[in-house]
């Protein structure tokens, strides 16, 4: 159990070094916005790595994929249970975010299980030992996933449409720069396991022809400049895996997955007396490079805002929030739609964001709040903003372009912030005020109200007079994209 517990805090806390080899390199050949997003998620790996805490506040679903003896003395299903309350347990002791929801009901038990959920992939072996790999998968990385049905006649020029066309429409959404990984042929489960399962392999396909497929592709994936957070950069995709499978002659899966920066995974494994080690490769403090966030000018704002002052904002200025921020993601909407919002929130910025929190004695303690992606918010935000008089949204990953107009019309601007440096967020949050809906909606969809100081750096991405920073860098990227599939 404490083994199970502990692979779970080390894939929490301390991101696997050959991805965070990747991102130094990614930081070293970036400038100016982009160089900014990634010098966050370096700063905030820092800090998780040091204070052992969640580098996201999305700590995902809990994956484990076993292998185990034909010898170990453990039977399947002991392990499935020791399993199970190891995420009861760490969900209180790293901690991390009840993410676990009932799809009709909407009920959260509060402790990462339910039905399908820890997700548990158990492989009989040779041997005499347990091998577990944990692997928790953020939503907003799995958001953009898609599945496309190609023509066979079109061959792997399907695929490689398939591919930019995801990665494009996917823009900022699942935290870029990640990993992208595309698999094709079998059945549809079957592409997507394979793909799915690519997300964590190291280093390049064994096979040349497929090989070369990764270093084109994601030469051209870079080069659509959609950059860290789809902000513009030369870095989209830390890097690309691609695989196949043997299809049917009238069926062609293509299955996009994607990783965000934060690709945690961590391994242990046990010997039959119970002993046991961490067996992968995850940075600890002492491998990090220190990186410097850089200065800290930029437009302060106190909260309440007025709506002129909203209106001196321009896309690209950098900003920070002092005064009273509200969280409210997909649920808080409707509920705000339905019954109105509990407190007065003319002038605050509401959050995108579901945080990790801890109950200490009577009060709350932030350990996390990083922003979640706000595309799925599309829908509902406009209308929240114009019945509550709220003047700022706070998220990732931008919003639908017709919402502008909405900006336009209601003197509201959207702001951006890294997406996955919840620990660089948490910094700045000085206190919760109050909570609202948390009975009704579980700790990610319940309304937390903060005390925030110097709230940032965040960068205003959508402005109150029809200008989008991810509107300019998709155009750019698509006028690439087509040049590339000609």
């Amino acid at each position: 159990m404490e083994a199970l517990v502990e692979s779970i805090r080390v894939a929490e806390t301390r991101l696997p070094k050959w991805v965070y080899e990747k991102l130094l390199r990614a930081y070293e050949e970036n400038d100016g916005v982009a160089k900014a997003q990634l010098a966050a998620i370096l700063k905030n790996i820092e800090i998780a790595a040091k204070e052992s805490k969640p580098m996201c506040q999305d700590t995902g679903l809990l994956v484990f994929d076993v292998k185990v003896g034909e010898r170990f003395p453990l039977s399947i299903e002991d392990i499935k249970r020791a399993i199970i309350e190891a995420s009861r347990r760490a969900t209180g002791e790293v901690p991390i975010r009840p993410n676990s929801m009932d799809p009709l009901s909407g009920y959260n038990p509060g402790d990462n299980t339910g039905k399908g959920v820890p997700i548990i992939h158990i492989d009989l072996v040779p041997g005499d030992y347990l091998e577990v790999k944990v692997r928790p998968k953020g939503g907003g990385s799995e958001y953009p996933t898609r599945l496309c049905m190609i023509p066979p006649s079109k061959g792997i020029a399907g695929v490689h449409e398939c591919l930019l066309r995801t990665v494009y429409e996917a823009a900022g959404k699942p935290c870029p720069p990640g990993i992208v990984s595309v698999a094709f042929g079998g059945t549809v489960e079957e592409a997507f396991k394979l793909a799915k399962s690519n997300l964590y392999r190291e280093g390049r396909h064994e096979e040349d022809r497929v090989r070369e497929l990764e270093e084109k592709w994601l030469d051209e994936i870079n080069q659509l400049g959609i950059g860290p957070m789809g902000l513009g950069g030369k870095t989209t995709a830390l890097d690309l895996k691609v695989d196949y499978l043997y299809r049917h002659p009238a069926s062609f899966p293509v299955a996009v997955t994607f990783n965000c920066w934060a690709a945690r995974e961590a391994a242990l494994k046990m010997d039959p007396n119970g002993n046991w080690k961490i067996i992968s490769e995850n940075v600890r403090p002492e491998d990090l490079k220190k990186i410097e966030l850089g200065g800290a000018d930029g437009i302060e704002l106190k909260l309440p805002v007025s709506e002129e002052d909203v209106r001196k904002l321009k896309a690209g200025d950098v900003v920070y929030l002092t005064g009273t921020i509200v969280t409210a993601r997909d649920e808080a909407h409707k509920k705000i739609l339905e019954e109105g919002a509990p407190i007065d929130l003319r002038g605050l910025a509401i959050y995108h964001c579901g945080p990790v929190v801890k109950k200490e004695g009577d009060e709350w303690k932030v350990i996390a709040a990083g922003p979640t992606t706000s595309a799925r918010m599309n829908d509902l935000q406009a209308q929240v903003l114009e019945k509550t008089g709220a003047k700022l949204v706070i998220g990732k990953g931008g919003m639908k372009d017709e919402l502008l107009e909405d900006f336009k019309r209601l003197g509201a601007a959207y702001l951006a912030f890294t997406g996955g440096a919840a620990l660089l967020a948490a910094k700045a949050i000085k206190r919760v005020k109050e909570v609202y809906w948390l009975d009704e909606l579980g700790i990610p969809e319940a309304m937390w109200v903060f005390e925030v100081e110097r709230f940032g750096p965040l960068v205003v991405a959508m402005d109150s007079h029809g200008n989008s920073l991810y509107k300019t860098v998709l155009e750019k990227a698509k006028s690439k994209m087509e040049e590339m599939l000609r």
